[in-house]
């Protein structure tokens, strides 16, 4: 019995010391990358919201969205864009109430100061302004995209400066 009650001791010693403290836990700082940003923002994604810097309005319908006279995005450069160049896409609609309106609607961009050829559209509808931009466009990553009107709407009791309806932009690959 003396021998039982003296090898349950040492059993218990022994567990006591085995058994540590786990170590406190450390908050250290770590190194992470920011999101990659897309080379194409869908205005029906939600999830890239972040990347449309100014002049955008709410979604409608969840597909497309009204933009004022001056419009910014950020993009990410697609693959070879730094050596190769990449295309700037919108696609855009020109509503019949502002083409009945203005006749024309002119659509100029620049991608990271580097200005693009202006395109004019004179029909209603869907449009796209496709154009090459050079490589020297793409020392930084991710690019800021600024699109620019020459004529706009302000509707009656609305308060919004309404220039194009947009569903997508984007840079392409080459």
């Amino acid at each position: 019995m003396r021998y039982s009650k003296f090898s349950l001791l040492v059993c218990l010693s022994i567990l006591i010391f085995a058994c540590k403290r786990p170590d406190p836990i450390r908050l250290q700082p770590t190194i992470e990358e920011p999101p990659k940003l897309s080379s194409t923002v869908l205005m029906s994604d939600t999830a890239q919201s972040s990347q449309l810097i100014r002049g955008f309005y709410e979604p409608q319908d969840n597909r497309w969205r009204w933009t004022g006279p001056r419009f910014n995005v950020a993009l990410g450069a697609p693959p070879g864009a730094a050596r190769n160049g990449a295309w700037l896409v919108l696609n855009c609609s020109f509503a019949e109430a502002s083409a009945d309106a203005l006749k024309t609607i002119t659509v100029a961009a620049k991608v990271d100061n580097v200005a693009l050829p202006a395109e004019t559209f004179t029909t209603p509808g869907e449009h796209i302004y496709r154009h090459e931009v050079p490589a020297a466009a793409f020392a930084k990553n991710p690019v800021g995209v600024e699109f620019t009107v020459d004529k706009f709407l302000t509707p009656p009791n609305d308060g919004r400066n309404l220039a194009l309806i947009v569903v997508s932009v984007g840079l392409e690959a080459k």
